[in-house]
């Protein structure tokens, strides 16, 4: 039998070509590594280079249409590029979420997303998409923390007293919102769980007729935004006595925040911001960021906000929209697990 062929010795003439030959192959798979590695700079120094478009859950003239249109309109003098709001309402802004998370993650097609985002995946089972895998926040635009008001005519003049009749429980108490499984419904709903009270929720179709009971003595107290409330407050017809955020509102520097009034981690708010599919590059991501919070900075951005109804958002990092979204999560989370937000 013979044995398997031997293989040929290379001689010593053809060693310097094969070397020649891997030492270019590593030249240049070095060459590819540095240009992929450059490639997200370049790519957000060269971006936007053709129209970006909003794409809009929600019908034109809204809060969050209006609010998205100003960014829109001072992205587009800043980029010198045409930014485009397309608005698809419908489904609790589920169609415009869904065309999002399956576009092209360029930076190109951007979600103008609110508070009902997160609140999707609780109250709709159907979803088609992952409300986090399925994007990467950019940036946060509007935040309107709620408010916990009471007829100005009750007897409770701040926060205090009212957990105090809460805890004597005398009477049922009851607050209302403008519909189950909206903000106002969790603000109510966290409210009970972080300070250990019992309060009938009573849901409303809208906010007006919610306030309207609240003034006419029906219901005990409400969490709206200070949109809905602030005329009210302003008229006397309704008393704030916290307000559902880290600091402060200038339209109430009167009223403590819940922690300053002994109610500590309650945050609560209702948001607009921008998502873009996942996998959008870091660097553009980035850019977006910083060009927005550079808007938000603006005076003259911050005033017509408030024209608007809405509050221009304190500036944070595409990283800490992201921790505050993963935040809110885990909270409607804990209030799904104890109540339906469904309203089936």
């Amino acid at each position: 039998m013979h044995g398997a062929p031997r293989r040929r010795a290379m001689s010593s003439q053809e060693h310097p070509e094969t070397l020649m030959r891997v030492l270019a192959l590593g030249r240049l798979a070095a060459t590819l590594a540095a240009a992929l590695a450059l490639c997200p700079p370049a790519l957000a120094a060269d971006y936007p280079s053709q129209p970006v478009t909003f794409v809009v859950g929600y019908t034109p003239g809204g809060a969050i249409d209006q609010s998205a249109r100003l960014i829109a309109s001072e992205l587009a003098k800043r980029w010198k590029q045409s930014v485009i709001v397309d608005n698809k309402p419908g489904a609790n802004a589920t169609i415009a979420a869904t065309a999002v998370a399956n576009a092209r993650p360029d930076g190109y097609t951007l979600l103008v997303a609110a508070s009902s985002h997160n609140l999707n995946k609780f109250v709709n089972k159907n979803l088609r998409y992952d409300v986090e895998k399925s994007f990467t926040p950019v940036a946060l635009t509007v935040e309107v923390p709620n408010v916990l008001v009471v007829n100005a005519g009750s007897p409770y003049r701040d926060l205090g007293q009212l957990l105090a009749a809460l805890r004597e429980k005398k009477k049922q108490f009851s607050y209302s919102s403008q519909g189950i499984g909206g903000v106002p419904h969790l603000a109510g709903e966290l409210f009970k769980i972080r300070t250990g009270t019992d309060i009938l929720h009573v849901p409303y179709k809208g906010a007006a007729q919610g306030m309207t009971d609240l003034m006419g003595g029906v219901v005990d107290m409400s969490f709206p935004t200070p949109g809905s409330a602030m005329g009210y407050i302003n008229q006397g017809k309704l008393r704030a006595l916290a307000v559902a955020s880290n600091e402060r509102l200038a339209q109430l520097k009167d009223v403590p925040t819940f922690a300053e009034a002994g109610v500590p981690d309650y945050l609560i708010s209702t948001w607009h911001g921008l998502l873009a599919p996942a996998g959008t590059p870091p660097a553009v991501v980035a850019k977006i960021n910083a060009d927005v919070a550079d808007i938000l900075r603006d005076p003259a951005v911050q005033r017509a906000m408030e024209a608007q109804g809405n509050l221009a958002a304190k500036p944070l990092t595409a990283e800490e929209f992201r921790a505050k979204l993963s935040r809110e999560l885990s909270v409607y989370g804990d209030i799904a697990s104890r109540i339906d937000l469904s309203g089936g």
